[in-house]
């Protein structure tokens, strides 16, 4: 159209403006003369990038880990260099605290062995820095000591955060270590034909003072003992002062598979057969000698005969209201 810029202008033109000469264009503005070129732009770094990739920090086994009040445990990172020549790492350290009850989280001493030393130092700061000179494809082992105050709660948290750069780098690699505190089973011994009586009682103590026992177990099949759910050994030891028959706890943590077969009950008629000698231990019939005529393991029940009975009347009763006086030799009792 008429009077207007070209494709490369913007907008409209007047006709004195169209009438005069185009001048010639340039793709480079002209550059007086003894005036030094402008310096051309520099690309994006890549040194720096490349010193953030040649540093890996890794756990050296578990990255978070499960513990129970009073213990220590040990949790390790591993800095390496892909660097194709010896170069200085700054390594940084900070410990954070997690509760599920906020403001009363028991605090978690903390050391660590920074690379290069031979001796644990503690973080009383939470927080501290460390120089490692690593050669071409070298390691440098960092590890944590870290211990799970008594004080601690269900669910509460430890991270270690660190953070790995090159001296000559402005970011690089970062990795959290944790430790959460849980629950522990502790068996605690008992008198014999008491422990009814000691779980009643500390049940009862548990009500009053929560967060310190959240179960407890008393196994039928295994007699002096009973098996709480706890978080730490000294508050439950703390619980049973005064208890009457409780005989103290057992040193050290039952793990879950130790107590799993008691959680399962037994078939009371196993180990029973036809002819056997029982004593019956429950029920009308209490004290009587019986011989075992039938038995069914579906219903977990034995019928018998009393042997002092006049005229032999089969009475049925359960596979646990009988005691084995003999085992018999078969239907007949031969």
């Amino acid at each position: 159209m008429p009077g207007e810029r070209d494709e490369e202008g913007i907008g409209l033109i007047s006709t004195e403006e169209a009438q005069r000469p185009a001048a010639p264009k340039e793709t480079l503005p002209r550059r007086p003369e003894g005036i030094a070129p402008s310096p051309a732009p520099t690309p994006a770094p890549v040194a720096a990038a490349a010193a953030r990739t040649s540093l890996a920090l890794k756990a050296a086994d578990d990255v978070s880990r499960d513990v129970t009040a009073g213990t220590v445990t040990t949790l390790s990172a591993v800095l390496t260099s892909s660097r194709t020549e010896p170069a200085t790492a700054e390594v940084a350290v900070e410990i954070a605290y997690a509760s599920t009850y906020p403001g009363e989280g028991a605090e978690w001493p903390v050391g660590w062995l920074a690379p290069g030393k031979k001796k644990f130092s503690e973080l009383v700061t939470r927080k501290a820095q460390a120089q490692v000179s690593l050669g071409p494809g070298h390691s440098a082992p960092i590890a944590f000591e870290i211990t799970a105050p008594v004080g601690v709660r269900y669910g509460d948290r430890l991270e270690v955060r660190l953070h790995a750069r090159w001296s000559d780098a402005s970011a690089g690699p970062e990795l959290t270590l944790a430790c959460i505190a849980r629950q522990a089973i502790l068996a605690i011994k008992t008198s014999r034909g008491y422990e009814r009586e000691v779980a009643d009682t500390l049940l009862a103590r548990a009500e009053e003072k929560p967060d310190v026992v959240f179960a407890l177990l008393v196994p039928a099949a295994l007699r002096g003992y009973v098996f709480a759910e706890g978080m730490s050994f000294e508050g439950v030891h703390e619980m049973l002062k005064g208890i009457r028959k409780a005989r103290g706890l057992v040193a050290g943590e039952t793990t879950l598979k130790e107590v799993e077969p008691l959680l399962v009950p037994k078939i009371t008629v196993e180990g029973f057969v036809e002819g056997a000698i029982v004593e019956l231990i429950s029920g009308p019939f209490k004290g009587e000698k019986a011989r075992v005529k039938k038995i069914d393991q579906g219903k977990e029940e034995i019928t018998v005969e009393l042997i002092e009975a006049v005229v032999p009347i089969p009475v049925t009763v359960r596979g646990d209201h009988v005691r084995m006086l003999e085992r018999g030799g078969g239907p007949s009792g031969g």
